[in-house]
């Protein structure tokens, strides 16, 4: 298996080896990104431009999407070119990522509900509600001290419900990005959401590349987007320029490099 640098250092290099293709894509993201750049230009735009940008930021949000997973397509059969951007298919793979998305975060969800349920926390709220409303009714009092008027052990199993509910879905949250990252890998190489959603495929896929260097990977990935996040940052904190250049360049460059080291992890394993 090749080094996990060298497979960073490749996924850094790849945005660079088509300039054209990376600035449509560019492109892209500055009109998804077209009210932010208006607003930081101190442009005022009426409700009738904002709501019909929101359709058009919404639409191409999915367009970037399936473009993603056609460069991890790419990836996966082993091309070294950015594929060309396709609109119409782009958005129509962009709409099957959602639904696996759906499928993968909808279980952690349920589950994190029923865990508070268990955990007392819903009930707890109700009961805290239905004290203040009590307060309120019986007289007139601030915020301070309305909070103040409930028992001290309502609180502290309201604290205790929601560390265990929020350690839970912080837990499960993790386990289920992990898995959805190799289904976005499966969905771009079969095309299917039924391969995308196979969870005892995914987990098969990760048992090839090996748990751990997957989660050597992953917290490599995090490590480098953030110092990609940060100098995107300052780029957008340049007036009027600054936001241009993130858009068109920096921000498109972070999406290929991201797909591009997870479509080299899942093919190195292949």
């Amino acid at each position: 298996m090749t080094g996990l640098i060298d497979l960073f250092k490749e996924a850094l290099a790849y945005p660079t080896k088509d300039y054209k293709a990376l600035l449509i894509f560019g492109v892209v993201f500055l009109v998804a990104n077209l009210t932010s750049v208006l607003g930081s230009w101190g442009i005022e735009i009426n409700t009738t431009v904002i709501e019909l940008l929101a359709i058009v930021t919404l639409i191409l949000y999915f367009v970037t999407q399936g473009y993603i997973l056609s460069v991890l397509k790419e990836t996966i059969n082993f091309s070294d070119d950015i594929p060309a951007l396709d609109i119409f298919a782009n958005l129509v793979d962009g709409l099957k990522l959602l639904v696996v998305e759906i499928v993968y975060y909808i279980i952690p969800t349920i589950i994190v509900l029923v865990v508070g349920w268990l955990s007392g926390t819903y009930s707890t709220v109700f009961k805290i509600v239905e004290y203040m409303g009590q307060e309120v009714t019986n007289t007139t009092v601030n915020a301070t001290a309305m909070v103040n008027t409930v028992p001290q052990e309502y609180w502290s199993a309201l604290f205790a419900g929601l560390l265990i509910t929020a350690v839970v879905a912080m837990i499960l949250y993790i386990i289920f990005g992990l898995l959805l990252e190799i289904a976005m890998c499966r969905l771009a190489k079969y095309d299917s959401i039924g391969e995308a959603i196979n969870i005892k495929e995914v987990i098969g896929d990760i048992q090839e590349i090996g748990v751990g260097r997957y989660i050597g990977w992953y917290i490599l990935l995090l490590i480098i987007t953030i110092v990609l996040g940060i100098i995107l940052g300052l780029f957008t904190a340049i007036p009027y320029v600054g936001i241009l250049i993130g858009f068109l360049v920096i921000a498109p460059f972070i999406a290929l490099f991201a797909a591009r080291a997870l479509g080299n992890l899942y093919s190195d394993a292949e």
